[in-house]
């Protein structure tokens, strides 16, 4: 009997609590005394934003086909004879192209050609152009002196633009070009900047050599300079920035790679674009150097990565080092293609 009195008592005291709890919560809500739904006016909504697609789609689409009509009324603009007086941009147009793609899921290709600066010669370039045919990128990026830049230019007749860094072959239409950089519609709403810098490497040719080679980048260099004045010149959402550099990228020198003469170093130039949210094409696209060392240089027995394809609000797909007959067979530089992802 005391078993179920207790019990009881038990349950009556829960049932107590319980009910004191609800009531207190109840008596905590406050309704509004006037209700309803309020109107969302979402179909106004979709109809402001479908308004303001249709008046930016629109205006790209004057926008290309005003710079379409100015090109085709253009002259080739052929280069000066005396390179010392041009001056950049300079915008060569023997082919006046002016192609955009669709809107969607957008790539871009991009061939870089690190011509350096020996002499080179009309053969050279044939060959090296031949060797490059079966390719179709969308850009090619010369670097190297500003004499082959041009030469390289004039030899595959493409439309280029000169900036004080580099040439940039192009298929898609030009939007704008200033002294460091260009801008070019890849669809009729979606453009990207690019810019070019071009450095004269010196790489030493033995192992021995290559340890104080590594140490006179470790502190900041004019080449620093230039790439960070450029890189916050850029103003466009999405940007690429090609370098040929004369110093290797941190993520290349550490311990364990198949160069032995590596070791845990820092510079400057890479370590600047990574922290500032550049993507490195080639190594965002492979494993880490311990395995992939993506060779743009060599000399004797250095092997280095000097040239590269940055890239911010792009999303690098793919990217590959490989030989060209003409230029790799005489100077020992590779080229670099890399596949973008436009958004």
């Amino acid at each position: 009997m005391r078993r179920f009195l207790l019990l009881a008592a038990t349950v009556l005291s829960l049932a107590s609590c319980a009910v004191y709890t609800a009531d207190y919560g109840y008596s905590r809500i406050r309704v509004p005394e006037t209700t309803g739904s309020p109107e969302t006016k979402y179909a106004r909504i979709v109809e402001e934003n479908a308004e303001k697609s249709a008046e930016a789609i629109e205006n790209a689409k004057k926008e290309a086909e005003h710079r379409a009509a100015l090109r085709r009324k253009a002259d080739v603009n052929e280069y000066p004879e005396e390179l010392s007086s041009i001056v950049f941009p300079h915008i060569y147009t023997p082919l006046r192209t002016n192609s955009t793609d669709t809107d969607g899921i957008n790539t871009i290709t991009v061939l870089m050609l690190p011509l350096g600066y020996g002499e080179t010669t009309a053969e050279d370039y044939s060959r090296i152009l031949a060797a490059s045919s079966d390719l179709s990128p969308d850009f090619v990026i010369l670097t190297g002196s500003l004499e082959n830049q041009v030469n390289g230019a004039k030899a595959a007749a493409w439309d280029a633009v000169t900036l004080e860094g580099g040439t940039i072959l192009y298929r898609p239409l030009l939007k704008e070009a200033e002294e460091s950089s260009a801008t070019f519609f890849i669809t009729q709403t979606k453009d990207i900047e690019i810019a070019v810098l071009s450095f004269q490497p010196e790489l030493p040719s033995t192992a021995a050599e290559a340890t104080a080679w590594a140490s006179s980048f470790a502190s900041e260099t004019e080449e620093l300079g230039n790439v960070t004045e450029t890189a916050e010149a850029m103003t466009d959402k999405e940007q690429l920035l090609a370098l040929s550099s004369a110093a290797p990228s941190s993520a290349d020198w550490i311990s364990f790679t198949p160069y032995k003469y590596r070791t845990n170093t820092l510079f400057p130039v890479s370590d600047y674009l990574q922290e500032s949210g550049w993507l490195d094409a080639y190594r965002a696209t492979h494993f880490s150097a311990e395995t992939d060392g993506g060779i743009t240089h060599r000399n004797g027995e250095v092997y280095e990565r000097l040239d590269f394809l940055y890239s911010k609000s792009m999303l690098p797909v793919s990217a590959i080092s490989f030989p060209v007959r003409g230029l790799t067979d005489r100077t020992g530089t590779f080229a670099v293609l890399a596949e973008f992802l436009v958004p």
